[in-house]
Order: C-alpha cells, then sequence, then structure tokens
C-alpha cells in the first residue's frame, strides 16, 4: 500500500495569503510603490534607506513573508507522512530532511493535541499534525497497527 497525508490546502491557504501581503508590503514600500505614496499622505516619510530603521523592520517583513511563502508552498508538495513497501517516511521538528524508518521499527505511537510521537526503539520524532485531516490520520494509524499485527 501507498499513502500520502497532506497538510490541507484549504488551512494552508492563510498561511499563504499572509505571506504574499506582507512580501507585497515590503517589496511595495522598498521599491516606492502605491501604498508607500498612500502612507506619505498621512505619514512623514522620506526616502526609502535614509532611516536604518525603517529599512530594517522592511527587511524583517520581507524575510516573514517570503518565510511563510516557502512553508506553504512546501506543505502543498511534500507529504508529511508517507508509507510505502513497509517503510514509513515523516517529517518531524527535529530533523531537516524527512525520517526514513521501516513501520515494524515503530514501538508505539502517541496522539497528543496537535502532534504524533512516533517512538522508535532508539529515537523519538514528533511530527506536527494541526493542518491534517482526522481521516487521513486515523487511516494511516489504522494501517500502521494492522501491519505490525500480521508481522
Amino acid at each position: 500500500m501507498e499513502k500520502k497525508v497532506y497538510r490541507s490546502k484549504r488551512l494552508m491557504l492563510s498561511t499563504l495569503t499572509s505571506g504574499i501581503l506582507l512580501t507585497y508590503i515590503s517589496i511595495d514600500n522598498m521599491l516606492e510603490g502605491p501604498l508607500r505614496a498612500l502612507l506619505r499622505n498621512y505619514i512623514s516619510l522620506k526616502e526609502f534607506g535614509s532611516n536604518i530603521r525603517e529599512e530594517g523592520l522592511y527587511y524583517l517583513i520581507l524575510g516573514i513573508g517570503c518565510f511563510q511563502i516557502i512553508i506553504a508552498l512546501q506543505s502543498f508538495i511534500q507529504p508529511v507522512i508517507e508509507i510505502n513497501n513497509g517503510r514509513i517516511a515523516i517529517r518531524t521538528k527535529e530533523k531537516t530532511l524527512s525520517v526514513v524508518r521501516d513501520i515494524y521499527e515503530i514501538k508505539k505511537i502517541q496522539e497528543e493535541e496537535d502532534s504524533l510521537l512516533f517512538i522508535f526503539e532508539d529515537s523519538t520524532y514528533e511530527v506536527f499534525i494541526k493542518h491534517i485531516k482526522k481521516e487521513d490520520i486515523e487511516a494511516v494509524l489504522d494501517y500502521i497497527t494492522n501491519s505490525k499485527e500480521l508481522n
């Protein structure tokens, strides 16, 4: 069986939208766009770069916006949990890359409020599941328990 569990696209859409908005705001202010022209009517603004605090603020906003866009796009493309040919690949908080292990190596799976703890003999990995449908998680847990019973 091959099973892939993704974050809900509908729930991650707000992250993508806020990232696009923050990126637009920062780039618009850096390039003297229409938003900056509107702000000049209400706030005394000089040329961009003349105030180091303002410049730092917009670079920070740009960084946060780009980070949100990357996270949202990555969640659309890369599955959080993938089961294929008796192996499980999980995206965790602890590791940058996915952790790939055999299903029979799983000793226990604990469900917490917003995460699943995959407990192996030598390590424990936490998978953030807040933006994943409950039905998908239940299907994966049922498959893992059924495949472990067969072994």
